[in-house]
């Protein structure tokens, strides 16, 4: 193993058992070794997401971990020691990378195959916004959603950490956004050329779409079904408007069910249901190749991510909180 710089201990916000924010406990031990084939990472900035929180509070639609565990999808840092098989040349190192879980510490193991360079001058609070945010909103445009430069997309939720990526992607690449929001947050909509959509007061128009792309479940996937036009595209991404209903794993069947039997109808449209932590399983190579497509584009100034608020380690109760509070616009962080 080749070190850099001596760090011996580690900071870390453990999920001491489900249940509210004060469940979140800052924790000290030693720093970690690298193993073989991973690197040490000094973290500069983590990001914190609704899937952290549903963790904590016990309600993730997926798989939960069991306490003690630590949350933290996404980092930026720097890399302060190599394991066996790791060229030293990764020492000293800015990085980003997708994690899954365990990135909200002061020192993280990351297998360096999930590593991306920074570029010299980026902000690491800019790059910690890409691995979970634009990954996911890349994923759901490019692979889930197939959407290109003629088509019309609907993006719910479109003031959020995932929202404003994937409104960030689409001006990219050319299509009609429009993007469903609170009223105070039309502004930000249309900052990014998206037409802005009162999540509350407008009724969406019938067979319009080409792409809907769906975080929320329940009632919203039914008007965004309504909302495509033959041949159209739905993808659902979460089930947040279950998050506080006690059926809210049964309410999240249902939706999937609708998504397997709604393609059956006449007219061609189809559905699919989209999440990064499967595709970085499944196919981890071409998610790395992305993420350091969409750094690129950073570092050229082709990317625009909203920072919604940094807080702390220390003060991680507090990020959960804020989340919880929802509307919350673009990403938030945390900063050890």
């Amino acid at each position: 193993m080749t070190r850099g710089p001596a760090a011996t201990v580690r900071r870390t916000a453990v999920v001491e058992r489900h249940g509210a924010p004060h469940t979140v406990r800052i924790r000290t031990d030693e720093v970690p070794e690298p193993g073989p084939g991973q690197v040490r990472v000094r973290v500069l900035a983590a990001g914190i997401a609704r899937a952290d929180t549903q963790m904590r509070a016990g309600s993730y639609p997926g798989r939960i971990p069991r306490p003690p565990f630590v949350t933290g999808w996404d980092l930026a840092g720097t890399v302060e020691a190599v394991g066996d098989a790791v060229a030293a040349t990764w020492l000293g190192q800015p990085v980003v990378a997708l994690v899954l879980r365990g990135a909200h510490a002061s020192h993280v193991r990351v297998p360096a195959a999930d590593l991306v360079a920074l570029p010299a001058g980026v902000d690491p609070a800019l790059a910690a916004s890409l691995p979970l945010n634009y990954l996911t909103a890349y994923g759901l445009l490019h692979h889930a959603g197939r959407a290109g430069p003629c088509d019309r997309i609907l993006v719910h939720g479109a003031a959020g950490a995932v929202g404003t990526a994937l409104l960030d992607l689409a001006r990219r690449l050319g299509v009609d956004a429009a993007g469903t929001a609170a009223v105070r947050d039309r502004d930000l909509v249309t900052s990014y050329g998206a037409r802005f959509l009162d999540r509350e007061g407008t009724t969406l128009p019938t067979g319009r779409f080409d792409v809907a792309l769906d975080p929320l479940g329940g009632d919203s996937l039914v008007r965004s079904w309504r909302a495509l036009r033959r041949g159209g595209r739905l993808v659902s991404y979460g089930f947040a408007a279950h998050l506080h209903d006690p059926r809210r794993r049964l309410l999240a069947l249902r939706d999937l069910l609708r998504l397997r039997t709604w393609p059956l109808r006449p007219g061609g449209r189809r559905t699919t249901f989209y999440r990064l932590s499967r595709a970085a399983r499944r196919d981890p190579r071409s998610i790395n190749q992305a993420l350091a497509s969409l750094v690129a584009d950073l570092a050229d100034g082709r990317l625009n991510p909203v920072i919604a608020a940094r807080f702390a380690l220390d003060d991680a109760t507090d990020a959960h909180r804020l989340l919880e509070r929802g509307g919350v616009r673009g990403k938030v962080l945390l900063i050890p």
